[in-house]
């Protein structure tokens, strides 16, 4: 599965925040958050701000004397191809890597210097980590190896492979980092005095262990962000290294908080926050309400108990805003619905679902949208006609020490209450069609909900979208508050300065600038170049192969989008970034053989003997390789889960001699 991007903020609380008590109603301790904006100035001004309460602030004595082991870091996220990131320094002096944060991943990891054809300048925002202008870099040896498997030269060598054929491979090295501070300038010292100021980020950084990168194919190498961020639960991931580190608190926690912004820019474009350590309440519109998680390591998995449609009357909250807005229930099994299990993976952008719902949901979906055949097409769409199509509802198995002492599950905001009598206390999920429908610069929609899956289901970033998403590892439990993540003002209406309004005071030593774009790319511009530098020509798309049938709705001339007067569509090229070869260099050379074979006679020879090589091509690959679901769809998406089981197999992005061993979901 193809994943889009988005950069990510962090905020850092100085008072941890005790969220949850499974005897008591939940209670939130006094915080302050140190908040590494990444959000760009000018989508942030653009933001109404909203009036918002916010918790007291401790005295200066105190919060000196307090233990950094209770501190909460939360930090801003930001939005590329259609995954999030943030930004992560690393090295002494530091150099910026933005790398995608992924829950279905456990290992962080960036190309460094010796990657050649690694996606800088021409597709990354920054140029390789160069490690020799690190003082305080270090390869791991044999002896300290945490992910990778020792090699010949006594390295620990990791290899990651991806069910649409991205792969990487990197050496285990260490350095001291941070993530968020300001987005242009690196900090050489804590200069800040609260926690949501971004020069304090640097009192945050840790000896992290991460992947420098020797070698990167597919998307890896096409996509916006540097890197990746592993976020899943393990010992590896960025989160959990942080807490060993007794820089987040005494809790196991952090959450993702991802708006739905349209476009993506290489200077960043608003995307939401991330908090690590616990959550922040000054986020939620609503009260957060909590799914059982029902595996114990690597990926978040939870239990599917139903699955509605909503009709489009409804609006978009979990609350219906029509008491009287029909709801059809799919009518499959629970045990068929949790078929090859479902997990929570912020790294995958869209979300899929097995294929045991999908007549059903077609009918379903058919019947609320007034005719409409539901299809993963592009679809013309006039302007009311969005908001119209269904919500998807998913029920998701609570936690009930967490939810019953929340009062009545027919007044809170996300419980399934008298949707289901029989579980009340189950959580409700809505998907709506503002999340689920990608709109592109020609005005024309896409579904990004999947109802064709032959394996394991996904709640993708779409899903995750409008709620700030808890991932408390030690209570087992992923909460979810309704929330606008709007991160920037929670920063500037305390006061600090956005992350993109400044260098920093650290401006003497500026932040790592790539390699020069070759001329004939004006677009590999890194993210520090001014807005009006052009941008890439990207790669043409991938031509889409999927059987998607028709989409319900006559041929018409495309008309003006719903809603998208304050909203910056996602273009084409953006689209066209995400294939997984870019076929620009591989039409320059048919041009060249082409211009050499004038005559009719070459070139039709050419043309059949071309012919004759795909399909002797396609036969060998049928016979040998057999077919990957995944690499099917349009904008198919690199799927980071740690392990995942489809068509009877189990397919992995972790190395198998990890701690865990195989983990095949059940």
């Amino acid at each position: 599965m193809l994943k889009q991007t988005t950069i990510l903020a962090v905020t850092t609380a100085s008072a941890m925040m005790s969220l949850m008590s499974t005897s008591s109603s939940m209670s939130m301790a006094n915080a302050e958050l140190v908040t590494f904006p990444l959000i760009p100035h000018h989508v942030q001004r653009e933001r109404r701000l909203k009036e918002e309460g916010f918790l007291p602030a401790q005295d200066e004595e105190n919060r000196n004397l307090r233990r950094r082991a209770e501190a909460l870091q939360v930090g801003a996220l930001y939005h590329g191809y259609g995954t999030h990131y943030i930004d992560l320094w690393c090295g002494t002096p530091p150099q910026r890597q933005t790398v995608i944060v992924d829950t279905g991943s456990g290992v962080t990891a960036f190309p460094c210097s010796a990657c050649s054809d690694c996606g800088a300048p021409k597709y990354h925002i920054d140029n390789y980590f160069n490690e020799g202008d690190s003082s305080t870099f270090s390869k791991v040896d044999c002896t300290g190896c945490m992910k990778g498997t020792c090699s010949t030269n006594s390295e620990c060598r990791i290899t990651m492979s991806y069910q649409e054929g991205s792969s990487w491979t990197a050496y285990e090295a260490r350095d001291q980092c941070y993530v968020g501070g300001m987005h242009n300038a690196p900090l050489l010292e804590d200069k800040g005095t609260e926690d949501i100021d971004p020069e304090h980020a640097k009192a945050f950084a840790v000896d992290l262990d991460f992947g420098c990168q020797t070698k990167i194919t597919g998307l890896f190498k096409t996509q916006l962000a540097d890197g990746i961020m592993g976020m899943e639960d393990t010992k590896t991931s960025f989160w959990k290294q942080m807490f060993d580190a007794g820089k987040v608190g005494e809790d196991k926690q952090f959450s993702l908080c991802f708006s739905r912004p349209l476009g993506a820019a290489r200077e960043g474009t608003e995307a939401g926050a991330m908090t690590l350590g616990g959550t922040d309440t000054r986020l939620h519109q609503t009260p957060m309400v909590f799914a059982s998680r029902t595996n114990t390591n690597g990926f978040f998995s939870v239990h599917l108990r139903k699955i509605y449609l909503r009709h489009g009357d409804g609006g978009e909250s979990a609350l219906s805003a029509n008491p009287d807005a029909k709801v059809i229930e799919l009518d499959v099994p629970e045990t068929n619905l949790n078929s090859g299990g479902l997990i929570v993976d912020s790294g995958t952008t869209d979300t899929y679902f097995n294929n045991v719902i999908s007549a059903t949901f077609r009918s379903a979906f058919k019947e609320l949208s007034g005719g409409k055949d539901y299809n993963n097409k592009k679809w013309d769409l006039q302007s009311g006609d969005l908001e119209a199509l269904p919500t998807i509802l998913i029920q998701l198995e609570g936690d009930l020490d967490f939810n019953q002492p929340l009062g009545d599950p027919a007044t809170i905001v996300g419980l399934a209450g008298a949707l289901d009598a029989e579980h009340p206390y189950d959580i409700i999920v809505a998907v709506p069609p503002s999340h689920y429908m990608e709109l592109d610069d020609s005005g024309k929609y896409t579904p990004r909900f999947y109802d064709n899956e032959h394996g394991g289901s996904v709640l993708g970033a779409n899903s995750m979208m409008g709620h700030d998403v808890l991932f408390d590892v030690d209570k087992q439990v992923i909460g979810w508050a309704q929330s606008t993540c709007d991160y920037y003002n929670l920063v500037t209406s305390n006061g600090f300065p956005d992350a993109l309004s400044g260098v920093g005071t650290d401006v003497e030593i500026p932040a790592e600038t790539p390699a020069e774009t070759p001329a004939e790319t004006p677009a590999e511009t890194p993210a520090e170049t001014p807005v009006e530098t052009p941008v890439e020509t990207p790669a043409e798309p991938v031509e889409e192969k999927k059987d998607e049938g028709s989409d319900g709705v006559d041929d018409v001339e495309t008309l003006a989008p719903f809603d998208t007067d304050d909203k910056k569509p996602i273009s084409e090229d953006d689209e066209k970034k995400d294939s997984i070869f870019p076929t620009d260099e591989i039409k320059a050379e048919f041009k060249k053989v082409a211009d050499s074979c004038s005559s009719w006679y070459c070139r039709g020879g050419a043309v059949i003997a071309l012919i004759l090589i795909c399909c002797l091509g396609c036969c060998v690959g049928r016979c040998c390789c057999g077919r990957s679901k995944k690499v099917e769809y349009e904008r198919a998406e690199v799927e980071l889960n740690g392990s995942f089981t489809m068509d009877g197999k189990t397919y992995r992005d972790d190395p198998l001699n990890d701690e865990y061993g195989e983990f095949e979901m059940k």
